[in-house]
């Protein structure tokens, strides 16, 4: 019986995190979202999850999924990882990301609380038990910044004092 032939990928770290969005059930979950996109190659939500891969792989624009000097949309073991069945051109990436509707992407922001909200409850349960607050540190301007800035003149950061009784959705989560 012969050993299958080892899979090389330059994205061996997007390979670790797709196993463990399947393990959490991220995969499922943003891949049951209805998206009213009609599918030629590759369904609208596996283009949102390879929208959220580049992400994870800090590609600084779209277009470097396919035109990286390791293009991720090539990588077959990444998307196996991911349970795709492949990737698509960053051009159709980008225009189900266009697309979709205020409803459809606020289905996907509540599906990536739904699977991280548990992490996040735990995290806070453990910082209180260390301490009676917690400190977060936040933008208070709120002055919006365009997706093109490469600086962020006037921005300034504050610190906010939460205490244990205002973070009830932990407890109720």
């Amino acid at each position: 019986m012969s050993q299958p032939e080892p899979e090389l990928t330059h994205h061996a770290m997007l390979v670790l995190w797709g196993q463990y969005a399947r393990h959490i059930g991220l995969t499922d979950a943003l891949a049951a979202i209805p998206l009213r996109q009609k599918t030629r190659k590759h369904r609208p939500q596996t283009k949102v999850i390879e929208f959220l891969v580049a992400n994870l792989a800090g590609l600084p624009h779209l277009k470097d999924i396919s035109r990286a000097a390791h293009p991720l949309d090539r990588d077959q073991a990444v998307a196996r990882a991911w349970e795709q069945p492949g990737w698509a051109d960053y051009s159709g990436v980008s225009r189900t990301l266009s697309g979709l509707s205020m409803a459809e992407a606020e289905q996907i922001v509540q599906a990536l609380d739904e699977v991280s909200w548990p992490f996040i409850t735990q995290e806070i349960n453990v910082a209180l038990t260390q301490s009676d607050s917690l400190i977060w540190d936040f933008d208070l301007t709120g002055r919006p910044v365009s997706n093109n800035s490469t600086t962020y003149p006037d921005v300034a950061y504050g610190y906010m004092r939460v205490s244990h009784n205002l973070l009830t959705r932990s407890k109720n989560a």
